[in-house]
């Protein structure tokens, strides 16, 4: 007896999340690394990680919508996780800063599109059967987890420089995972906007209207004030003598905190809804950054790291929440994208500012991501005032 399609869509989808996050879980704690182990300065790792920042701000917004109009998600998905993961053979050509900088602009065009587009597939399945987005969601974080340890465990067996090979590596799975993910629902409705509804102005307006844009620019803030800890936390935790094992075991603490969030999500919606999250994340960050740059001992660290549940993991909930509750479906890869491309432009400012600020400050320079968590605070309490709409694919809000 077959498993019934809801099974299938839910563990394709697992299967999908899993294949991005295991590289991702390498790139976001230990790619800096493997630039420093390079000679890279603080001020050229900050550069490096930012180019890729630009590249999603500018191409996210078309990269979605091409999957909102061509209807067909799973195929925009393929597509971009083929490009994406080949780049990461190219980077091994040549380890010179222009070069490395090129590759990782050329991988984010492709890169930017992929959580997006897989975010608005999962949320389809959401509105289709009935399923749990943070599960779905929540075996991303399992594989994240799973690579900050062995990342750890791998860079102190055989060193910085050969970090690399993993994410080639896990991104060749990704690959072969993308091509399992579950038919586009609006293949099965014949809705895809190529086929019956134009994507014009009428249409992108709307997303101008009410207060859509403070909603998306708070939640993207909040992402934002997690650069200093993507960018210099490895970096900062092996100054003050934190070792390579234990900056993975760190990392895989907020990732335990993040997955058993996730994998109550679902509970947790009944009880807050978008807005409640997103001001709940506002706090814990405030409090995260603030406490960072204290020199705490190991035990310290290890408690600010569950915080991420809070300052990451009900930002992502809040916003994923407002997004599927405000927007169509036939439309939703584009408001992914909008929320992307905010995210991606706070964050390459905040990353660029680490760099200087790091380089300037070292741990002090944390406590500017809570001036960031606070201004995304006050414009939550700001949209409080400002109508909230509905965005339609056939163009009428409400």
């Amino acid at each position: 007896m077959h498993p019934p399609i809801q099974q299938k869509y839910a563990l394709r989808m697992s299967l999908f999340y899993a294949g991005f996050f295991f590289p991702f879980g390498i790139y976001v704690p230990f790619f800096g690394i493997w630039l420093k182990s390079l000679a890279f300065s603080p001020e050229e790792i900050g550069l490096v990680l930012t180019i890729p920042m630009i590249a999603r701000v500018v191409f996210t917004p078309l990269m979605a919508a091409i999957s909102d109009k061509i209807g067909d998600r799973r195929l925009a998905l393929r597509i971009y996780c083929s490009f994406y993961g080949l780049t990461f053979v190219l980077i091994m050509l040549n380890d010179s800063l222009i070069w490395i900088a090129l590759v990782m602009a050329l991988s984010h065009i492709a890169q930017s599109a992929i959580i997006p587009v897989g975010d608005s597939l999962a949320l389809a399945g959401t509105r289709r059967f009935g399923l749990d987005y943070g599960r779905m969601r929540s075996s991303g974080t399992l594989a994240f987890l799973a690579a900050n340890l062995a990342g750890g465990l791998f860079m102190e067996h055989f060193g910085a420089n050969k970090l690399i090979w993993l994410l080639v590596i896990g991104n060749m799975l990704h690959i072969i995972f993308s091509v399992s993910l579950p038919i586009d629902p609006r293949r099965i409705d014949n809705k895809a906007l190529a086929k019956g509804t134009r994507l014009d102005w009428a249409q992108l307006k709307q997303f101008g209207q009410g207060c859509f844009w403070i909603i998306l620019v708070s939640a993207s803030l909040l992402q934002a004030s997690h650069s200093m800890l993507y960018s210099f936390s490895a970096i900062y935790w092996t100054k003050i003598g934190v070792s390579a094992n234990m900056t993975g075991l760190l990392w895989s603490m907020a990732s335990v905190s993040e997955i058993i969030l996730f994998r109550y999500s679902k509970k947790i919606s009944a009880i807050f809804d978008w807005r409640a999250l997103l001001k709940i994340a506002a706090l814990i960050a405030i409090v995260r950054w603030a406490t960072f740059p204290l020199e705490l001992p190991t035990y310290g660290y290890l408690l600010l790291q569950v915080l991420h549940a809070g300052s990451f993991g009900c930002a992502h909930l809040g916003a994923m929440f407002f997004i599927n509750e405000t927007v169509d479906d036939e439309l939703s890869g584009t408001a992914q994208g909008l929320y992307t491309m905010l995210t991606g432009l706070l964050s390459a400012i905040a990353t660029t500012a680490s760099g200087f600020l790091y380089a300037e400050f070292e741990g002090a320079a944390f406590l500017t991501m809570s001036l960031i968590a606070l201004l995304a605070l006050s414009l939550l309490m700001l949209s409080r005032w400002v109508p909230l709409t509905h965005i339609r694919v056939n163009g009428a809000s409400k």
